[in-house]
C-alpha cells in the first residue's frame, strides 16, 4: 500500500493554478511577437514608401537635367511662320497652378533616324494639382491648339519656382524670349523634403546667332 502511494504521487498532473500560468505566459510571449512583427511590417512599409519616393524624385530630377542641360536656341514655327521665341518662362503660363517654361531642347534620341522626326523636341514644364508635369510635343513646330502630352513627373509639390541668371546677375523674371539665359536654377518645394533646388548652365545664345534647323 505505501508502495502504491508512492506511484500514485508521481502520476498526478498539473493543477489549474500551473494551467492558469502557463496559459498567461504563453499569452504574453504570444502579444510581444505579435507586436515585434507587426513593428516589422510597419518599418518594412515604411522603408518601401521611402525608396519608392526617392526613387520617383530621382528619376524626375535626372529627366530635368536631361532636358535642361540640352536646351538649344532654336526658335520654333506657328503655322508655318518663324518666330524669334527660343525661351518662354512666366507664372501661371501653360495653365501652370505657379511658374511654368517651354524650350526646345536636342538630343532627342532618334537611333539611325529610324522615326520620322529630328533630335530636337519641344518639352515644357508646369505645376498642376501639386504634380510637376512634364510636356512634350511631337514636333517643335506646331499649329495653333496643338495639344502636348503631359506626363506625371513629381508628386507632393507645393511650390515651383524659376530664377535666371543672364550678365553677371539673377533674374526673377525673363523677359528676353528671343535669348537663352546663362543659367536657369529650379526651386521645387517638396511636402516631404522641402525646398530643393537644382542649377543648370546653358549656351545663354540668342535666335539670331543660331540658325532654324
Amino acid at each position: 500500500m505505501p508502495n502504491l502511494r508512492r506511484v500514485t504521487d508521481r502520476q498526478h498532473g498539473f493543477t489549474l493554478l500551473e494551467v492558469l500560468l502557463a496559459l498567461v505566459i504563453f499569452a504574453m510571449l504570444s502579444i510581444s511577437a505579435y507586436t515585434v512583427l507587426q513593428g516589422v511590417m510597419r518599418n518594412d512599409e515604411v522603408s518601401q514608401v521611402k525608396i519608392a519616393r526617392l526613387s520617383e524624385m530621382q528619376r524626375a530630377f535626372a529627366t530635368l537635367t536631361r532636358d535642361f542641360t540640352q536646351i538649344t536656341p532654336r526658335p520654333v514655327r506657328l503655322n508655318g511662320e518663324t518666330s524669334t521665341t527660343v525661351f518662354q518662362a512666366e507664372r501661371f503660363g501653360l495653365e501652370s497652378d505657379d511658374w511654368s517654361t517651354l524650350f526646345v531642347r536636342a538630343g532627342w534620341f532618334n537611333p539611325g533616324g529610324a522615326l520620322r522626326r529630328s533630335e530636337l523636341q519641344r518639352v515644357g514644364y508646369r505645376l498642376r494639382q501639386q504634380t510637376l508635369e512634364r510636356l512634350t510635343y511631337l514636333y517643335p513646330d506646331a499649329v495653333t491648339g496643338t495639344t502636348p502630352t503631359a506626363t506625371p513627373l513629381l508628386t507632393h509639390v507645393s511650390a515651383f519656382s524659376l530664377r535666371f541668371y543672364k550678365n553677371g546677375e539673377w533674374l526673377t523674371q525673363w523677359t528676353t524670349s528671343t535669348e537663352l539665359p546663362e543659367a536657369v536654377e529650379i526651386t521645387l518645394t517638396l511636402d516631404d523634403y522641402g525646398a530643393i533646388r537644382r542649377l543648370f548652365l546653358t549656351t545663354g545664345a540668342s535666335a539670331t546667332t543660331t540658325g532654324s534647323n
